[in-house]
């Protein structure tokens, strides 16, 4: 949707020129504005210099597909016939029709792994069809979840069938929607060895309610095997292509990269559920390419995988998953050229699930040589010529120029030593190839799994990861001696992304390898956020996700990709949620959360701008409340707290827990934890439940309390870690806290909760620390208005000022990329339209005209739900009356780019 906004032509115009047809869908209350420049009258000033910071990863937005939520068969996988196959049936319970039906006076039997009769090895499974009537009788497909969905177009019709027991008749072939027949086709006859036949159908009706593909006999016995139906209009009209409308709503989002096929998906709950890139393009029982009809890779030649998430063991699973492998890797790469990304394959590292205390084959063993001889032979298919063993099936599917590869993920949220061993035996492989066949290995990198958090919230698997990569080092000035980048997961509130916008940033990630740290932020490493996302499809976790990218692009020499995650989702049966498209058999529906990843993606910079945004940091906030003690999965005891008035010197609180009743009457007890006086002390006994964010804590005072200095006794009795001091405590979910041995009793360091959600960022300064069991340490902690202090034994462990704050109104990133375009990205977080005063220095000749895209709410709570009008969409608006100064308005709950080009 284009829109048009003039603003102030020259200083001297004062009045703000806007048209109710700008800016979120033409609602009067979000309109975007230009105006002549005034720092004055602005919220926010934004100072942008025309000087280069650094480079910015020409891979950084991209997507990852992952074969959940119906999202590959039944999805964009374009296949509409549901176990075409018939091999579903181990998944369907013993129900060997699943998804097919037997029309009246016929008769159907599904024959198992019948090898000396079927098809071909891979493909075990197929049905025998008998019509005793004159009329054709035989079978009939209900497509997959809500049914198959048809339109006034063409669809492309094929089967492998013969006939038995000297059947001289053909096939007939509908597509009926209820009582009508929407096209029809016949073979006239069909041969009594398996052969593939064809037909083009031309439906006259759009439905999609009780649509059925009928495949019928004539009066005999026939065997059938791979129905298949595809629209004529796939994307790109590839043959075996795929969804039009999902595929072209990737185009439009201009990734960089496409990781696939997941995820947990390749993992598996063990070998024989495991995701196999080779069964995908078609291999035999020894893992070599298998040849069938002359041809390699043949989607009838495709073993059938099983999905992990469907629960095999499960009797109820209304929607057990496919994977036909007919979307197998050669697909995969296919679709990452077509909308113009580079593939980013995912490989079992020998491990499966972890997630699903999924174990491991053992190093030694012929099982795991094949896993790490898959990674091999994966580049071979990519990049090998057609004289290669790999690269001739890459070939004879079509595609004989190489696919670009550069990077592999080795392992998906894999963690601990078991992983870290088997992680170190790819990278060996890898380098040895890399000598022996330098033209075909030269440049691969593998990405490395560092688990399934963000590491902020005292997450073990990932903190591990960073201590085996500096381990793995050895002093190395280069990161990229070791790995591509470290693939890290997350999914976290909204507040957690506010709050952690500067995460990569160089005050926290460090960019070298002498000063990487076994703190959350590590460092060193480049960064490949595999995966993230915010625990909704509303335009709160939208925008706050839209606040996160600023940082990441900000960082974009150290974070070399980022994918939001999961993709696709299917309203009918899901697995998964929040995802950043839904869809059903007729129609797609982007989210809220698409629509600012395409806005971040299809403006994405090459080159960070020097920039600086003014007043929009939220400072100088109240630090005043209760204060705590506590541990987190640690028993310790405390003594002498005093709470004293830095100014007054007066006592506001203390406790020399000589009385045990004070306990009930002073303090505030949660429900975990255990908390009693004992011999004139404070002591928490539980060292295995964890309370909320903030650990086991009991609070005393009053939230009115401020510039105070605390004191106390603490000593460790039992457990892994050390003590937690809460402080100007509001209430539950707001608080600082002094962790001291945190991270597996490791460090001291400053934290806070708000709004209920870590913010993840150590605050000033940190230490090492390890507490000792049995060892008094003289805690004091000095809060002077926004200047925090903490001591252990009179040296100072924490310095921090927090009148400045990671969180914020309003966030920025200003980028240019090859055209020369300045790419001015602001985000406004607030429930009210707020006014950026942009000053442009050292760019010449800025056009008075420029193109915005906008994405925006009227709620925090507003979503795109499946089926309705949008309520949040992708704008464009065309700017007049800019040039090097000029104020810009954006409206509430809105993030912005702006494309400033040069005359």
């Amino acid at each position: 949707m284009k829109k048009y906004i003039r603003g102030a032509l020259c200083v001297t115009l004062a009045a703000v020129l806007a048209f109710t047809a700008a800016g979120c869908k033409g609602k009067k209350e979000n309109v975007s504005k230009i105006s002549a420049y005034s720092a004055e009258e602005a919220n926010y000033r934004l100072n942008i210099e025309n000087t280069a910071v650094h480079g910015i990863s020409d891979m950084l937005y991209g997507v990852f597909f992952e074969d959940i939520n119906f999202a590959a068969d039944g999805g964009i996988y374009a296949e509409m016939v549901a176990n075409r196959s018939f091999e579903f049936t181990e998944l369907a319970k013993d129900n060997q029709l699943y998804h097919w039906n037997v029309t009246d006076g016929a008769l159907a039997e599904v024959k198992i792994n019948d090898t000396a009769n079927s098809l071909n090895k891979n493909n075990p499974d197929y049905i025998v069809v008998e019509n005793k009537d004159d009329e054709p009788r035989g079978i009939e497909n209900t497509g997959f979840l809500e049914g198959m969905a048809i339109k006034e177009e063409g669809y492309n019709f094929s089967v492998y069938a013969k006939g038995l027991d000297s059947y001289g008749g053909g096939l007939t072939v509908r597509l009926v929607a209820g009582n009508k027949t929407a096209a029809e086709g016949k073979i006239d006859k069909i041969s009594d060895k398996w052969e593939k036949y064809t037909l083009k159908l031309e439906s006259s009706l759009e439905e999609s309610e009780n649509v059925r593909l009928q495949v019928l006999i004539d009066s005999g016995s026939a065997a059938i095997d791979m129905v298949s139906l595809f629209p004529q209009n796939t994307y790109k009209n590839r043959e075996n292509g795929m969804r039009a409308d999902l595929a072209q709503l990737l185009e439009e989002m201009k990734p960089r990269f496409l990781r696939f096929p997941g995820g947990c998906v390749i993992e598996g709950y063990d070998a024989s559920t495991a995701y196999s890139w080779k069964d995908s393009v078609g291999a035999d029982e020894n893992g070599k390419p298998f040849e069938w009809n002359g041809k390699y890779g043949d989607v009838a030649a495709r073993k059938q995988g099983v999905d992990i998430w469907t629960d095999i063991k499960a009797t109820d699973d209304e929607w057990p998953s496919f994977m036909s492998y007919g979307l197998g890797f050669f697909e995969y790469f296919q679709l990452a050229e077509d909308i113009g990304a580079v593939g980013v394959p995912v490989l079992n590292a020998g491990l499966y699930c972890q997630g699903r205390d999924g174990k491991g084959v053992d190093t030694s063993s012929p099982e795991f040589a094949a896993y790490v001889q898959d990674m091999l032979d994966l580049v071979e298919f990519c990049r090998g010529g057609e004289n290669t063993e790999w690269g001739k099936v890459r070939a004879s599917l079509g595609h004989s120029e190489p696919f670009e590869l550069k990077y592999i993920c080795i392992g998906n949220e894999n963690h601990s030593e078991v992983y870290y061993k088997r992680y170190s035996l790819f990278l060996d492989a890898l380098n040895r190839a890399k000598k022996e066949k330098p033209e075909l290995y030269k440049d691969i990198e593998l990405i490395y799994s560092s688990g399934g958090d963000d590491g902020l919230s005292g997450g073990e698997a990932y903190l591990n990861s960073y201590k085996y990569a500096k381990k793995e080092l050895n002093g190395s000035k280069k990161a990229t001696d070791f790995a591509g980048a470290v693939d890290a997961h997350y999914y976290n509130d909204p507040q957690w992304f506010l709050n952690n916008a500067d995460y990569y940033d160089e005050s926290n990630y460090r960019r070298s390898v002498d000063e990487m740290t076994d703190t959350p932020y590590g460092g060193a490493i480049n960064v490949f956020l595999g995966e993230y996302a915010s625990w909704s499809n509303n335009m709160n976790s939208a925008i706050s996700e839209a606040a996160y990218m600023t940082g990441l692009e900000r960082n974009g020499d150290i974070v070399r990709m980022a994918a939001y995650a999961p993709l696709f989702s299917s309203v009918t049966a899901r697995h998964w949620a929040p995802n950043l498209i839904w869809f059903n058999a007729q129609s797609a529906q982007p989210s809220a959360n698409y629509y600012i990843q395409k806005l971040f993606s299809s403006n994405a910079g090459t080159t960070l701008l020097k920039s600086e945004l003014d007043g929009a940091f939220i400072g100088n906030r109240d630090i005043s409340g209760k204060v705590g003690l506590g541990t987190w999965l640690t028993s310790a005891e405390f003594s002498n707290l005093k709470i004293t008035n830095n100014k007054t010197k007066e006592v506001l609180g203390e406790d020399d827990f000589g009385d045990k009743s004070s306990l009930k009457k002073n303090w505030e007890i949660p429900s975990t934890g255990s908390f009693e006086i004992r011999d004139g002390k404070l002591v928490q006994t539980e060292t295995e439940t964890e309370y909320s964010d903030i650990g086991s804590v009991a609070f005393f005072g009053d939230t009115s309390w401020s510039n105070y200095t605390i004191t106390v006794d603490a000593k460790k009795l039992d457990g892994s870690e050390g003590f937690f001091i809460p402080f100007a405590v509001k209430d539950g979910e707001n608080a600082f806290f002094w962790n001291i041995g945190g991270w597996e009793n490791t460090v001291s360091c400053l934290q806070e909760i708000r709004n209920g959600i870590k913010t993840g960022r150590l605050l000033g300064t940190t230490k090492d620390f390890k507490a000792e069991t049995g060892k008094t340490y003289k805690l004091k902690i000095e809060v002077d208005k926004t200047k925090i202090r903490c001591y252990i034994d009179g040296e100072l462990y924490v310095d921090y000022d927090a009148s400045s704050g990671a969180e914020a109104e309003a966030y920025q990133v200003v980028s240019t990329d090859e055209s020369g375009d300045i790419i001015v990205k602001l985000v406004n977080v607030t429930e009210s339209e707020k006014t950026f005063a942009i000053d442009i220095k050292g760019a010449d000749g800025i056009s008075e005209k420029a193109t915005a895209y906008q994405v925006c709410g009227e709620s925090l709570k507003d979503e795109n739900i499946f089926g309705e009008d949008e309520k949040i969409s992708y704008d464009e608006l065309t700017l007049e009356g800019i040039g090097a100064q000029f104020n810009f308005t954006v409206p509430k709950y809105s993030a912005t780019v702006i494309r400033i080009s040069k005359n």
